[in-house]
C-alpha cells in the first residue's frame, strides 16, 4: 500500500522525602550550587527560598525566533489535516517542550514504524512550549474526524505545575508547512551535571509548590481530555516523558510517584495504556541537555521505543496496515511455452 499523497506540500515517505525537607534541601543545595546557575537564566528571575536566591535556570526563554514556532507549526498541521485528511491512520504526540523534543523528525518516525512493520502512518509531533492539557483538549477536538486515530498524551511534572485555564485555538487558513525546525536543544551545548544540580534544586523551591497547588485540577483536566479522545473515538495513550534519571536520582520521587499514581488510577478506569519508558531506554546523562529535555542521542533512543509501542497500538486496535500488491499470475494459453511464460 504506497503513502497516501501528503497534504500542503509535506514530503511523502513511506519513598519519597516530605515536601518540607525536600524544600529545605534544596535551599541546602543552592549554597553549593548558587556559583554554578548558568550565566543569564531564563528571564532573570529570582525567587526566594529559606533567605536563599533561586535564579531560574535557562531554557529556551532566550532563544528568540524559536519561541512560537512550535506552536505556529502545530495550529498549521492541524489546519492542514482538517482540509485534507489522511488516507492512512494518523498518530500524534500532544505534549510542552520536553514532547517535543522526544522524537528525531516526523518522516523520520514514519519511516522507522513502516520499516519495521509495513504501516504506513501520517506521524506529527505536536508537542509545544508550556502546552497545558486545556490547549491539548482544543487541539483533540479539531482533529480530522473518521481518520483511525492514535493520540499520544504527553506527561510530566510541568504539566501539572500551571493553573488550569480554558483555552480555544483558532487555526490558520490551509497552506504548504513552512520550514520547520523541531528542535531548540542539540548535544553540542548541554548543561553541566553542577547546572543540571542546580536545576533539581530550582525545581523543588520554585515549581513544586506550584506542583502541589494545582496537581489536582491538572489532573481532572487531564481526564476531560482522555474523555474527549473517547467520545471522538480516537484511541488514547498516557505517555511518560524523558527526564534525566541519572542526574535527578531520587530528588524527585514525590511528585514522580504523585503523578505516576495518578495516570496509572485514570488510565486503568479509562482502559487506555500508560506507557513509561525511561527505564527501557538506559538514558545516559549527555542524553539531556538540562534535566527534562532530550537531544540527539537520547530522542533516537525514545522514538525507537515509541515507534515499537505504536506498532503494537496499531495491530491491537486493528488500523488499516499495508496491502500488499498481488502478483499477477499468468494464465496459460494454447501458444504459450513455459520459457515464455517465465520471460514475462
Amino acid at each position: 500500500m504506497a503513502a497516501a499523497p501528503r497534504p500542503f506540500g509535506r514530503r511523502p515517505v513511506r519513598v519519597a522525602a516530605r515536601p518540607s525537607l525536600l524544600v529545605l534541601l534544596a535551599a541546602g543545595l543552592t549554597a553549593l550550587l548558587l556559583l554554578a546557575a548558568p550565566a543569564r537564566a531564563g528571564a532573570g528571575e529570582a525567587v526566594s527560598s529559606g533567605g536563599a536566591a533561586f535564579v531560574a535556570p535557562r531554557g529556551e526563554e532566550l532563544r528568540g525566533d524559536d519561541y512560537g514556532r512550535d506552536w505556529q507549526h502545530s495550529v498549521q498541521v492541524v489546519a492542514n489535516l482538517r482540509a485534507a485528511p489522511p488516507e492512512v491512520p494518523l498518530v500524534v504526540l500532544l505534549g510542552g517542550s520536553s514532547a517535543r523534543e522526544c522524537t528525531v523528525l516526523d518522516d523520520d518516525w514514519e519511516r522507522q514504524i513502516e520499516r519495521r512493520s509495513g504501516y504506513v502512518v501520517d506521524a506529527y509531533n505536536l508537542g509545544s512550549k508550556h502546552r497545558t492539557y486545556a490547549q491539548d483538549l482544543a487541539f483533540v477536538k479539531l482533529l480530522p474526524a473518521d481518520v483511525p486515530t492514535i493520540v499520544y498524551i504527553g506527561v510530566n511534572l510541568g504539566r501539572f505545575c500551571p493553573p488550569v485555564s480554558s483555552a480555544s485555538i483558532r487555526l490558520p487558513e490551509p497552506r504548504p508547512l513552512a520550514r520547520y525546525g523541531q528542535h531548540v536543544y542539540s548535544r553540542s551545548h548541554i548543561q553541566s551535571r553542577a547546572e543540571k544540580r542546580y536545576h533539581v534544586a530550582y525545581w523543588l523551591a520554585r515549581r513544586y509548590p506550584e506542583f502541589r497547588a494545582h496537581y489536582r485540577s491538572e489532573l481532572s483536566m487531564l481526564q476531560k481530555l482522555i474523555r474527549a479522545c473517547k467520545r471522538r473515538h480516537l484511541r488514547v495513550a498516557l505517555l511518560d516523558l524523558p527526564r534525566d534519571l541519572p542526574t535527578i536520582g531520587s530528588s524527585l520521587d514525590a511528585p514522580v510517584s504523585r503523578y505516576h499514581r495518578g495516570c496509572a488510577s485514570l488510565a486503568r478506569s479509562r482502559s487506555i495504556p500508560w506507557l513509561r519508558f525511561n527505564s527501557a531506554a538506559h538514558f545516559r546523562d549527555r542524553d539531556f541537555f538540562d534535566i527534562f529535555h532530550l537531544v540527539e542521542p537520547g530522542r533516537a533512543k525514545f522514538q525507537s521505543i515509541l515507534s515499537d509501542a505504536t506498532i503494537r497500538l496499531l495491530q491491537k486496535y486493528r488500523m488499516p496496515g499495508p496491502t500488499p500488491t498481488p502478483t499477477p499470475t499468468p494464465s496459460a494459453s494454447p501458444s504459450a511455452s513455459p520459457s515464455a511464460l517465465a520471460s514475462h
